[in-house]
């Protein structure tokens, strides 16, 4: 199984040349035969239908790429709908854009309001199925305090319900942040450390907190996910790579419940959002700013709690990214997680300030990956900033998955 993303939403896609467009998707699969187009959202409708068409000709799978939780052009994410972080204000989304603006998915009118809006794509029936994306909560890694949600009335009535209490939980955070242990501990906790947090009452505190996270994304998934499959809509999930998922409150085996496949975002050298550079240097940064930790001492702290080899300093994650061991071993834990075909999510694209991706590092990390267990690859995150080589660089080292 091979997936292949294209044209995510930007303003510039309509001034796009619809036959280059077109081209490029013939161009790929002459050079690397994949079994999946995820096309982005809120295209034109004649570039879509034309792509469309193309991998009819092709004999590919046609699977809407849709951002679920957040905005997507059509659906608008409401002030009144977004996350709310643990000290009451709302989650804003990266660089302020609505695609990275996340609603609560406990709120009834966003559950009716991604329902209809789902029917509706369903109708177009331009699709075989639906890649979904942004199916989480806002990464925490930049305030892991204010970031953190979401603790608005509809979860607190929601995890009553559990036998939580979401005011007690704000409460105890805000009164344990306030000192180093329990900053050091609260990114202890979102990491999935084991032992040795800081701060004993604050991890038992934040424990039942963050599964009723993972249970409300789950049963939000599972809920839409009837109705695609009544529909005979294939159903994919992008996934936080397996060590970040409790930050973001994504369960991989209970997800994976409810769809067909799952990509992990395993990206080892990305500098934006899911990234693990980016990421985990977001919380390196926190570390560094609010304790006494030194950089090489808070990596050692996120290495042990993540176990996962980390490079020993600031500077070396942002030149080399993550090892292909480390990458290797983040796949390997998904795959044992999901009751499922996973899929290995590898950034293809060159991009200034987002991805360093280069030709010696994706051979050495297709090499490793081949021994990860996976039921293929999924190229990233878009082809069209994908060089053309490079797939078949894919196809010289991985063969046809």
């Amino acid at each position: 199984m091979l997936t292949l993303q294209y044209l995510e939403y930007s303003p510039q896609l309509a001034q796009l040349d619809e036959n280059i467009v077109v081209d490029r998707i013939r161009l790929a699969y002459e050079r690397l035969p994949f079994s999946h187009l995820l096309i982005g959202w809120c295209l034109p409708p004649g570039l879509l239908e034309r792509c469309r068409v193309e991998a009819d000709r092709l004999g590919v799978r046609f699977l809407r790429w849709h951002p679920l939780l957040t905005g997507d052009g059509v659906f608008q994410p409401r002030l009144d709908w977004q996350v709310s972080g643990a000290t009451g204000q709302v989650v804003n989304g990266f660089e302020g854009r609505p695609e990275f603006t996340f609603v609560c998915p406990n709120h009834p009118a966003v559950q009716q309001a991604l329902s209809l809006r789902l029917e509706g794509l369903i109708r177009q029936g331009l699709y075989s199925g639906y890649f979904l994306d942004r199916v989480r909560f806002p990464s925490p890694t930049d305030d892991p305090i204010g970031d953190l949600g979401c603790f608005c009335e509809h979860c607190q009535r929601k995890a009553a319900g559990f036998g939580i209490d979401l005011g007690h939980v704000q409460t105890l955070i805000s009164e344990r942040t306030r000192q180093e242990n329990g900053r050091i501990t609260i990114v202890q906790v979102l990491l999935g450390a084991n032992d040795g947090f800081a701060d004993e009452v604050l991890n038992i505190a934040l424990q039942p907190f963050l599964e009723f996270r993972r249970r409300s994304v789950s049963d939000f998934v599972a809920s839409l996910a009837g109705m695609l499959k009544t529909a005979q809509m294939e159903i994919g999930l992008d996934c936080f790579s397996p060590s970040l998922t409790i930050m973001v409150g994504q369960s991989l085996e209970s997800l994976s419940e409810h769809v067909d496949w799952i990509k992990l975002m395993t990206y080892a050298h990305t500098f934006a959002p899911a990234g693990l550079p980016f990421e985990l240097l977001r919380l390196l940064d926190y570390l560094v700013t609010t304790s006494r930790l030194t950089s090489a001492e808070a990596l050692k702290l996120m290495s042990t709690s993540l176990d996962l080899p980390l490079p020993s300093t600031r500077e070396s994650l942002v030149k080399d990214g993550l090892s292909p061991d480390a990458l290797v071993s983040e796949v390997r834990r998904g795959v044992e997680a999901c009751k499922l075909p996973v899929l290995a999510g590898v950034e293809l694209v060159d991009l200034d300030g987002d991805s360093q991706s280069r030709q010696p590092q994706i051979k050495a990390d297709l090499e490793a990956l081949r021994g990860a267990g996976t039921a293929g690859l999924a190229l990233s995150w878009d082809l069209l900033h994908i060089p053309l080589d490079w797939l078949s660089l894919v196809k010289l080292v991985y063969g046809e998955v």
